[in-house]
């Protein structure tokens, strides 16, 4: 027979929310400027059109009309 011991351990951190939530969103902002980034650059790479929205509005770019450095 085994006998309980007391375990001093902090508990698992799973699915808790940061406090600071600005610091989450900051770091969306940049990870979806990188991401729009290189599908510009996909675009170009592969001469496929790029669709964005502007203005609220839904828009295709064709080769020449964007900025794959953007």
């Amino acid at each position: 027979m085994t006998t309980h011991h007391q375990v001093n351990e902090l508990a698992p951190t799973y699915g808790q929310k940061t406090t600071d939530v600005n610091a989450d969103f900051k770091g969306a902002q940049v990870a979806i400027r990188r991401a729009a980034q290189r599908a510009r650059q996909v675009a170009q790479q592969t001469g496929t059109d790029l669709i964005v929205i502007r203005a609220g509005q839904v828009v295709r770019l064709s080769q020449g009309k964007f900025d794959p450095a953007q």
